[in-house]
């Protein structure tokens, strides 16, 4: 299939991504959407147009565009940890240990 690739179509087995893209120094390469971008900074929702309906927020460190805002359902938190809503943002804080529980014997 023919994609444009830097500015230039290029025949890919698969759809274009970071691997087939040259960056200019002092830029990186990101998946924004579904192309890969050249930014000088990380993807924000400054580099993403979003569709009719819905709004572009920040979720786990990536532009996306949702119809509704953020919650854990948009969320992929790493092993160990668990997705709480703090204010209206959804953050991945540490899975707490189950409470130790003492008991107290009387005298035997």
């Amino acid at each position: 299939t023919c994609y444009m690739v830097d500015t230039s179509p290029k025949c890919l087995s698969h759809g274009p991504s970071c691997d087939d893209t040259r960056c200019p120094k002092g830029t990186t390469c990101y998946m924004v959407d579904t192309s890969p971008k050249c930014l000088s900074h990380g993807p924000s929702c400054d580099d993403v147009r979003c569709p009719k309906g819905t709004t572009c927020y920040m979720v786990d460190t990536s532009p996306k565009c949702l119809s509704h805002g953020p919650s854990c359902d948009d969320t992929r938190c790493p092993k160990g940890t668990t997705c709480r809503m703090v204010d209206t943002s959804p953050r991945c804080s540490p899975t707490s240990p189950l409470p130790l529980v003492c008991h107290v014997s009387g005298p035997s």
